[in-house]
């Protein structure tokens, strides 16, 4: 019952949840968190989720399994502020093979927030490319161990890609060369009389 309930959720929150480590389990995960108590949300279908927000869970260390990507293809606005364990928002599972400059798309996604999170090591896994071509705000704040820089191509699409050897600097092609890291970004999509001009400073990234 809950999990049919599930299906037609649109908004979740969830905020101080002291003891979760994991929002969703991956699939190899569930038998063994059945016996052990674990009290993470179960894989199942959100076709109609639209927004996520994660507040100050303290032991929270991952989001969703890679794979749950294409289960979240509604997901317009996913803020995540104050986890200070949190280390990756997309966990690569165990048995999936990393295949390099991988794409990951996120269709409908509009505003990402990453604040406060201290610990927080990666968006995608390493060797894996996201785009987003319906951003409109994206803000990251506070995140000094974030080895996934964003940057915006030709057609104002923003990207982001995490480094696969952290100390590597990222390729030196046109399509990824004002990518950004460890730094505070905010960038909000504006047109102007019909066209748009992009301006770029250390700490802001801001299309206007």
């Amino acid at each position: 019952m809950m999990a049919c309930s599930l299906s037609h959720l649109v908004h979740l929150a969830i905020v101080r949840c002291e003891e979760i480590e994991r929002l969703i389990l991956a699939k190899d995960q569930v038998s063994s968190s059945s016996s052990n108590g674990d009290t993470s949300l179960q894989p199942t279908s959100f076709p109609n989720l639209t927004k996520i927000v994660v507040e100050n869970c303290k032991n929270l260390n991952s989001l969703f399994p890679f794979g749950f990507v294409s289960v979240l293809s509604k997901l317009e606005t996913l803020i995540v502020i104050g986890n200070s364990k949190l280390e990756q928002v997309f966990e690569l599972e165990d048995e999936v093979e990393v295949v390099a400059e991988e794409e990951m798309k996120f269709d409908k996604l509009k505003w990402l927030t990453l604040e406060e999170l201290p610990g927080l090591i990666h968006f995608c896994p390493k060797g894996y490319h996201s785009v987003f071509p319906a951003m409109t705000e994206l803000k990251v704040r506070d995140c000094p161990k974030l080895t996934t820089g964003f940057f915006i191509d030709s057609q104002d699409f923003v990207h982001c890609k995490t480094k696969l050897v952290e100390q590597d600097a990222i390729e030196e092609s046109t399509s990824v060369r004002d990518a950004i890291f460890n730094e505070n970004i905010y960038w909000i999509r504006r047109r102007r009389w019909g066209s748009t001009t992009t301006h770029y400073t250390k700490e802001w990234m801001i299309l206007g």
